[in-house]
């Protein structure tokens, strides 16, 4: 119940979002599983606008490579420099996407990505990283929510080159937003103290520094239900309750990752902070209308290091004798290298879907999150690929192939954990299913979980499947449910919604004989892609049988079966990326063409061996074996952890 809460009051942020940005279509993943299919001109329309910002360069990129050439790039400890900052803000990186009349350039987040992709690629990715974030959940957060006089103020200062962070993880929470502890409390003037301490300090706060700006997220009211944004003008250096009866502090989070970039821990105590520097909004609203875009950016880093990585093997392995000649004349250099170029363009691609679908007002519910999982994942097997090119040479220190590896992996946590934002996904884009269709079936056998007085019973007496086990367990409430769902009008509707869909699915399929090269929506594509379109195409549609099959057999149990969850929302991934990849490159040169047809293999490959995985009796196996697992670790009785006692972690939340 108390995860229902929290997903609830996330779920009512997601909405509240999907209000403010009005969005006039539903999401594309939705319409590519249950109809009515996208045209073409949509699928491409990232592509295009990619193909168009390729035949330019940026100034900002520019004056980046300018610095980087000259070796003024980085400071002596490996550190971004004031140098490039100044640099790159003089030719309008920092205030790319903010709007003219506030001291910006007004481009587009489209530019956005595309500058993000081209420093990334050039070994400029902790500025690609300090920028993004400066720009979506920093800049961001106040074009979506600021108040008139607080854009005034502050969009200025972050155009000119004025770091902002957004200070919402702590000590004690991750990437649970309900549960942040630090709070506001107001003062005898009307502002406001801040409370962040201890196991409240705020944790993992890239681009919070000394002097810099931040979007501080709080409790209103110690324990308070609500939570608020606040912007903070850090102080310049550290403060004592004894100096100004209020404490700061401002440190490195310690984090192997970003090392680049300022990355620090918060301490606020009775910290004070103007009434009017508080964003009426609530705070995890706030997050998800700027999560959309940093994931979207993530997917354009991840596209840039992958181009990098590529690069690099490339040219060790055209220039590296091997056994029996160069390493580039061998199929399993070829391949790897083919690995890296393919993640690049697959996160690419989705990364320039998204956010035109975002320019177009399409809802991006599922879209948006794997974009960041599939860019998450490629990362990190391109980084895997790149290391078996280059062997030893890939952890020299100072190569920034190097520096890459621990961005990458942290790629797969940061702008939420890839496996959870995958179930989410699956959530996002069935939720209108769910609701018109399966909801008022499992109300019945949730009303079945209550007694005489509406209370929940037990949690051992509860049933949340109809099945063989539950019928000799408790006959009578089985019984009465089952009586009550056959004469729902529910279950008419579901059966209808079936069979409509099993027609419409033998239509189809008869219409599988015709070569693809036939029909329209197919002739525009290069024909090494058509085929790769319309498996996509069909696989995406009979994931509305899967999802059902989950349901039925699963039923109030498949809120807690992740496995499935997890597998189906990654078999989505794989067949989104394929559509991307297709339409994407049919825009582009052959050569980007091959690159999309071999990735497009690979993941075919995937997807054919995940069809056993989502088996009901390979997932009830599954589950059960896992149960087993996890009893013994819960219970300290697996025998591999004996005598090996745990390290404590760094930043106790105790």
């Amino acid at each position: 119940m108390e995860a229902a809460r929290e997903v609830g009051a996330l779920e009512s942020a997601a909405g509240a979002v999907a209000s403010r940005l009005a969005t006039g279509r539903s999401s594309l993943v939705g319409r590519l599983i249950y109809g009515p299919r996208p045209g073409n001109d949509e699928l491409q329309a990232g592509g295009r606008a990619c193909a168009a910002l390729d035949q330019a360069t940026h100034p900002a990129l520019t004056a980046a490579l300018g610095c980087l050439a000259a070796g003024s790039a980085f400071s002596a400890d490996d550190k971004l420099s004031e140098a490039l900052r100044r640099t790159v803000a003089q030719a309008g990186a920092y205030g790319l996407t903010v709007p003219t009349e506030y001291g910006g350039c007004g481009e587009t987040y489209l530019q956005l990505a595309h500058l993000e992709e081209a420093l990334t690629a050039n070994g400029l990715g902790p500025l690609a990283v300090e920028i993004s974030g400066e720009l979506t959940i920093g800049a961001g957060s106040l074009l979506g929510y600021g108040s008139e006089a607080q854009r005034r103020i502050y969009l200025p200062m972050i155009a000119e080159g004025r770091l902002m962070g957004f200070a919402l993880t702590e000590v004690g929470t991750g990437v649970n937003a309900k549960k942040i502890q630090a709070y506001v409390e107001p003062d005898e003037d009307g502002n406001y103290r801040l409370f962040a301490d201890g196991a409240r300090n705020k944790l993992w706060i890239t681009n919070a520094t000394f002097g810099s700006l931040a979007g501080v997220v709080a409790r209103i009211g110690k324990g308070g239900p609500n939570l608020g944004l606040f912007i903070v003008q850090l102080p310049l250096h550290d403060v004592e309750a004894s100096e100004a009866g209020w404490e700061f502090h401002c440190a490195p989070s310690g984090v192997a990752a970003f090392t680049a970039n300022y990355n620090s821990r918060l301490h606020f105590r009775n910290f004070p902070i103007p009434a009017a520097n508080r964003v009426h909004g609530d705070g995890v609203e706030i997050l998800f209308y700027c999560l959309r875009l940093g994931r979207c950016m993530l997917a354009a880093m991840s596209a840039g290091y992958q181009r990098m990585l590529a690069v690099d093997a490339s040219r060790f392995a055209r220039e590296r004798p091997g056994v029996g000649g160069l390493v580039i004349s061998h199929e399993l250099p070829q391949l790897a290298i083919a690995r890296m170029l393919g993640g690049s363009l697959q996160a690419r691609s989705l990364a320039f879907l998204s956010l035109a679908q975002d320019a177009a007002g399409v809802d991006l519910a599922g879209l948006r999150d794997l974009t960041k999982s599939a860019a998450a994942q490629t990362g990190v097997e391109s980084m895997m690929a790149c290391e078996h090119v280059l062997g030893g040479r890939s952890f020299a220190q100072h190569s920034r192939v190097n520096a890459a590896r621990v961005n990458l992996h942290l790629f797969g946590v940061v702008e939420g954990e890839d496996d959870l934002i995958r179930m989410g996904a699956v959530r996002d884009v069935t939720l209108p299913f769910v609701e018109r269709y399966l909801s008022p079936l499992l109300s019945i056998l949730h009303r079945a979980n209550t007694d005489a007085n509406g209370r929940v019973v037990a949690p051992e007496e509860r049933i949340l499947r109809l099945g063989l086990r539950e019928f000799r367990r408790f006959p009578r409430r089985s019984l009465i449910a089952l009586g009550r769902l056959l004469v729902t009008p529910g279950l008419l509707h579901l059966g209808a919604w079936i069979c409509g869909n099993m027609v419409l699915d033998l239509a189809r399929a008869a219409s599988r004989v015709i070569p693809a090269g036939w029909l329209p929506a197919y002739r525009s594509l290069p024909p090494i892609l058509r085929r790769h379109v319309r498996l996509a195409e069909w696989d995406l549609r009979q994931t509305r049988w899967t999802y059902l099959r989950l349901s039925l057999s699963f039923q109030l149990q498949l809120t807690s079966a992740q496995v499935a969850l997890q597998r189906l929302g990654q078999r989505i991934e794989w067949l989104v990326s394929i559509l991307a990849l297709c339409h994407h490159s049919a825009l582009q040169d052959p050569s980007q063409q091959h690159i999309a047809d071999l990735q497009c293999l690979l993941l075919r490959e995937r997807v054919d061996a995940s069809r056993r995985g989502l088996s009901g009796a390979m997932l009830r196996r599954l589950r059960r074996a896992l149960s087993r697992v996890a009893g013994d670790v819960r219970g300290e009785r697996s025998s591999l952890f004996s005598r090996l006692p745990g390290e404590p972690y760094a930043h106790p939340w105790e």
